[in-house]
């Protein structure tokens, strides 16, 4: 295994988090998919301070599969800019590094 990271990426609803997951997960490009309940989201968009209700998509995976990854998130992502941001993962159990790895068939 090269390096885990951690993927996130917002929704505007639930059902669009769910099929992103599935298919991340079917794909074997993410080992585990966690999806939160709403959140308040603020930012800026065209020129304006927008604010809307999102949820967010939280992946396990590695550097070695995140091009893949993000092309797939990009095809089928309903924004115009998804966010799309991979956090290395410095510290992790060896067994739970164990389990990633077997998941992502690495």
């Amino acid at each position: 295994m090269s390096d885990p990271l951690l993927i996130t990426t917002t929704f505007e609803n639930r059902v669009d988090a769910e099929k992103m997951a599935t298919m991340l997960l079917e794909k074997r490009l993410v080992a585990c998919a966690q999806i939160s309940n709403s959140v308040s989201s603020h930012y800026w968009w065209q020129g304006e301070i927008v604010s809307s209700e999102e949820y967010v998509l939280v992946m396990k995976s590695d550097e070695s599969l995140y091009q893949n990854l993000e092309q797939v998130i990009r095809a089928s992502h309903p924004y115009e800019t998804p966010e799309i941001i991979a956090t290395a993962i410095t510290h992790l159990s060896e067994e739970y590094q164990h389990w990633l790895e077997k998941e992502l068939q690495i």
